[in-house]
């Protein structure tokens, strides 16, 4: 019942692992691109035209890494909730199984054994086919029958 839950757990789990990957060079780019902008503004040579490109080309990744990333965290989001609505639907299912087998156990063990562990002798069934409402029935007469592993073997007494 709970392993169906759990996978569908445990495959959000690793997403957001790697959700938490892209963030970092997600922040490591955005940091860079920082930098950069600062060096711009304080440069005091005229030509910064490398520095302006390789800005660009941090930016539009960091713009890329955004974008994969939310797409991503969007269809993990829905795959979890399809996957947990499955993992429900599964653990129903296991459920009304289990009741089933549960249940046919129990009337198989309560058809086969009486009260002892006895199995129901052939004039018993009948009796207890007889003890609906409206009929009579005569007491069943209810017979031990000793182990044969626990019988005391009759001791040899010699004198």
């Amino acid at each position: 019942m709970i392993t169906n839950t759990m996978s569908a757990l445990m495959s959000a789990g690793t997403t957001l692992k790697q959700a938490q990957v892209q963030q970092h060079a997600l922040k490591k780019d955005e940091g860079h691109a920082g930098v950069l902008k600062a060096e711009i503004q304080n440069s005091v040579k005229t030509d910064t035209s490398a520095k302006e490109a390789e800005l660009k080309q941090t930016e539009n990744h960091a713009a890329e890494l955004k974008s994969r990333q939310s797409e991503m965290l969007a269809n993990t989001n829905d795959e979890l909730k399809k996957n947990v609505d499955r993992a429900e639907i599964a653990d129903r299912e296991e459920e009304k199984e289990a009741a089933k087998t549960t249940e046919k156990k129990a009337a198989d063990k309560t058809e086969k054994t009486d009260n002892f562990g006895n199995a129901p002798k052939a004039d018993e069934k009948e009796s207890a086919d007889a003890d609906k409402p409206g009929e009579t029935a005569e007491p069943a007469v209810q017979t031990v029958v000793p182990d044969p592993i626990r019988v005391p073997k009759p001791m040899d007494v010699k004198a």
